[in-house]
């Protein structure tokens, strides 16, 4: 009984959100000899979601279907479980992706920034591009990509994603 009245109050503040706990994994490779050569290991582990659900809902709001995101990334040959913070973007009505965009720095203090897509989603092919990602990372300070990626939702942590889905 309580726990309802938390949430009625909540929706009535349009306070009331969700939270769901991802992981993406899979490799990395460096580009204009910036790191090592050869595939490295790469993988996000972030919590997204969003704290307000009515513009969340609103498909002729700015914030339709954009969510925050943070965590930690480790991104081999440059940072290890490094902060990370941005946005979950569900475009799958105006573009038919999905979309990371995440910064971090390394441990020098030098700013990077991680876009990745999920991209062609269309309801025959969910198994496919929902667990697909193709990412480039970026130095902030030149402008120039320095690794290129792809990244994996792995079917087996399904489980805990979905147990993950919390009301925030």
């Amino acid at each position: 009984m309580e726990r309802l009245s938390l949430i009625k109050r909540m929706w009535a503040e349009r306070r009331l959100g969700f939270l769901m706990d991802e992981i993406m994994q899979g490799t990395h490779h460096f580009v204009n000899g910036f790191g090592p050569e050869g595939e490295h290991e790469m993988f996000f582990e972030v919590t997204w979601g969003t704290r307000h659900i009515a513009p969340y809902l609103n498909p002729f709001g700015a914030n339709f279907m954009s969510n925050f995101l943070e965590g930690t990334v480790t991104v081999g040959g440059l940072v290890e479980k490094a902060a990370c913070r941005g946005t979950l973007d569900l475009k799958y009505f105006s573009e038919a992706k999905i979309r990371y965009k995440f910064t971090f720095k390394d441990e020098k203090g030098v700013p990077y920034s991680y876009v990745g897509e999920k991209v062609n989603i269309r309801p025959w092919n969910l198994h496919r591009t929902h667990t697909t990602c193709y990412g480039t990372i970026t130095n902030l300070e030149t402008g120039k990509d320095i690794s290129k990626s792809i990244l994996y939702f792995k079917i087996d942590t399904v489980p805990a994603f979905i147990k993950s889905v919390r009301l925030g």
